[in-house]
């Protein structure tokens, strides 16, 4: 086999890979989404390195498979939108964002973490979470970029909550951190790896908003998939503080999800009023492009969080194996 027969069938491999992955029709194969999504999660990851990583970040769009994997989970992802559902001017978006985010806050998988979760399924929750916590005060600075006005002042409050308002203690990627160390740990005692997180559902709510802030074509989605997230993440922050104190998990540990009660809380609202507002007005356009960015951010992290509480439940009780 020459060279040329060996690149062109590795680009029809590729090719049906992406296709099996985001299918026009039918349902993804799961194997072949995983492999997919796992690697531009590691690609965002690389490219968001620090400057000490120089030598071997990506250039962006460099690479013609990445672009063709993105391309074809974008359009599989719109194509999961009901768009005439959408709100169709700036005066019912606000019924339609709550109703929306509404659907994001997870009452059972809430009530099972507070009521039911074992110390190693918390564990493994907080590892996938890790995926996209670890990340999210970069995703703040880079989601400011290009803004004005109220939307740039409220963007630019939020990141300074996310840096601890100045104390380097306090710093939320540095809390969450803290309390991964102690989570990692508790698994590697229990003799679980994080195999069960190694699935297409955990990869794409870590990929998905990493993509749309990498990309400044994608700003007005990650605007939209952020404000849900900052909307509906009290709950499932309070549920985890009051599993993890039933569990007897230290108080420090747990710092990050405590103090994210009521700042996610206070942002949810902040976010509406002086990201939202001035802009949903624009263009319909932009309102089209915030809303699809809300409700795909909602569908794939619900598929997530059910997937997760599965693999969760799926966990060998103490005493068996």
């Amino acid at each position: 086999m020459t060279f040329t027969t060996v690149g062109t069938a590795v680009a029809a491999s590729h090719t049906e890979q992406i296709s099996r992955a985001f299918p026009r029709q039918g349902a993804p194969d799961p194997v072949a989404r995983e492999a997919l999504l796992s690697r531009l999660h590691a690609y965002y990851v690389a490219y968001m390195g620090g400057p000490e990583d120089f030598a071997s970040i990506p250039r962006l769009n460099a690479s013609r498979e990445i672009v063709e994997i993105e391309d074809a989970w974008l359009a599989w992802e719109d194509a999961q939108v009901d768009t005439a559902a959408l709100p169709e001017n700036g005066a019912v978006f606000h019924d339609w964002f709550l109703e929306v985010a509404a659907q994001h806050t997870q009452p059972d998988f809430c009530n099972y973490l507070a009521d039911e979760a074992s110390m190693e399924e918390m564990a493994l929750f907080f590892m996938g979470e890790e995926l996209v916590d670890s990340k999210f005060d970069d995703l703040m600075a880079m989601v400011q970029i290009g803004t004005e006005g109220h939307t740039k002042l409220t963007i630019a409050e939020n990141y300074w909550d996310e840096m601890g308002e100045g104390n380097i203690d306090h710093v939320h990627t540095r809390m969450f951190e803290h309390s991964a160390v102690y989570m990692r740990k508790r698994l590697a005692e229990a003799g679980i790896g994080r195999e069960a997180l190694f699935c297409p559902e955990a990869f794409e709510n870590a990929s998905m908003l990493l993509m749309y802030g990498i990309h400044r074509h994608l700003n007005p989605r990650a605007l939209g998939a952020m404000g849900v997230l900052e909307q509906s993440a009290s709950p499932r922050f309070q549920a985890m503080v009051d599993g993890c104190n039933r569990l007897g998990v230290p108080a420090d540990v747990i710092d990050y999800q405590r103090v994210h009660v009521q700042v996610d809380a206070d942002h949810g609202a902040e976010w509406f009023e002086g990201v939202f507002l001035p802009l949903v007005n624009r263009s319909p356009e932009l309102l089209r492009e915030i809303s699809l960015g809300v409700a795909t951010r909602v569908r794939v992290a619900n598929a997530y969080y059910q997937r997760i509480w599965d693999a969760m439940r799926g966990l060998p009780k103490r005493g068996e194996g």
